[in-house]
């Protein structure tokens, strides 16, 4: 592991960059479909959800001081248990990052290159992040502080210009609201992108100062962009426009004039997700390619990082299209990321307390 700190403005807008990254593209269209006008709300108890898990993550990290999950988990459950639970967390972080990638290659074949073959988009993106991993994680980190004031400030001041759009009667669609029916049929955004952050724990000890409002405030704000975008989008475009668009940002954008010789501002939505969806790419493979070489005792990340780019762009392609990558994250991604987000995270607190291995149970 690095040994120079990270301060918390750091871990602040990487967690921020990190967790909406392709939350923008991917979510919105599914939860107004699933929730209607009140599509908006479920970011809002999602970040909540986000915030609550995130802070069980913090305090089995601060029992285990300097330790990150990957150490963390063979302290607690020994050699082999906890090779295998670490062996589950990498496949995990490579997962998530051929993910990202074929979102990347998805929205820009879609949106901008619709000549361009998949591979060429995971190749000239993992190169860059294999790159970034090799740096280190305070060099991505120092980019997200650049990177997130600028594609806020981008994405939110056009967006004013839609305000001639604005209809309240898209809030007013007759339709009964039940809370405990919607929260199910739309877990997926408890799932993604939050659950996604446990990947934070890897660099937690890098963090000495403020973790909790760092990772948590970043968390938490993240989440408030999410919904209040949704809100928008709502409000812009309508229910039922909106829930039949691939990316409703990007219509939104599209259509946006603010004079007649500037057009085709959704150039600027283009490039803005580019930037988020790369701090997260390379934040997920960083960790992915960290956990490799504590679980394995590698020195050198390079030698993970370069070859790993091939087994990524390949994991990649596994879905044949965009429609298949929806269904799977509606239907199946918070099953499958229950185990890493609250199963294997409970299993740790439960073996720290019952061997006593923590911070409190050593002070006692």
């Amino acid at each position: 592991m690095e040994n120079k700190p990270l301060s918390a403005l750091q871990m602040f807008c990487i967690v921020t960059c990190f967790t909406v990254g392709t939350t923008f593209i991917m979510l919105p269209t599914a939860t107004i479909s699933d929730a209607k006008q009140f599509g908006w709300l479920v970011h809002v108890w999602s970040l909540v959800f986000g915030v609550a898990i995130g802070s069980l993550w913090i305090y089995i990290s601060k029992q285990h001081p300097g330790l990150s999950l990957v150490q963390i988990a063979s302290k607690v459950l020994g050699k082999y248990m906890g090779g295998f639970v670490s062996l589950c967390y990498i496949v995990l972080f490579v997962q998530i990052a051929a993910w990202v990638t074929r979102n990347i290659s998805d929205y820009m074949h879609v949106t901008m290159m619709p000549r361009t073959p998949p591979t060429i988009f995971h190749l000239m993106a993992l190169g860059v992040c294999a790159y970034a991993a090799v740096k280190g994680i305070r060099a991505i980190s120092l980019v997200s502080i650049f990177v997130m004031p600028y594609t806020f400030i981008a994405f939110w001041i056009p967006y004013t210009v839609m305000l001639t759009e604005w209809d309240w009667r898209n809030f007013h669609i007759p339709d009964d609201f039940r809370l405990w029916p919607t929260i199910a049929e739309t877990k997926y955004a408890l799932g993604f992108p939050f659950m996604e952050t446990i990947s934070f724990m890897m660099i937690f000890p890098l963090v000495r100062r403020k973790l909790n409002t760092a990772f948590l405030g970043g968390t938490a704000f993240a989440g408030l962009q999410l919904a209040l975008s949704v809100f928008f989008v709502i409000g812009i475009l309508g229910v039922y426009r909106s829930s039949h668009l691939l990316y409703p940002e990007y219509t939104i954008f599209r259509e946006m004039e603010f004079s007649n010789f500037m057009e085709h501002f959704e150039s600027i939505l283009s490039v803005n997700a580019l930037l988020l969806i790369f701090v997260k790419l390379s934040a997920v493979y960083y960790f992915a390619v960290t956990a490799i070489c504590q679980l394995f005792s590698i020195r050198n990340r390079a030698a993970v990082a370069y070859p790993l780019v091939w087994v990524i762009s390949a994991y990649a392609l596994l879905f044949p299209n965009i429609a298949e990558n929806a269904k799977w994250v509606r239907d199946y991604l918070f099953i499958y990321y229950t185990p890493f987000g609250i199963g294997f995270p409970l299993l740790l607190l439960i073996m720290t307390w019952i061997r006593g291995l923590g911070k409190e149970g050593r002070t006692a």
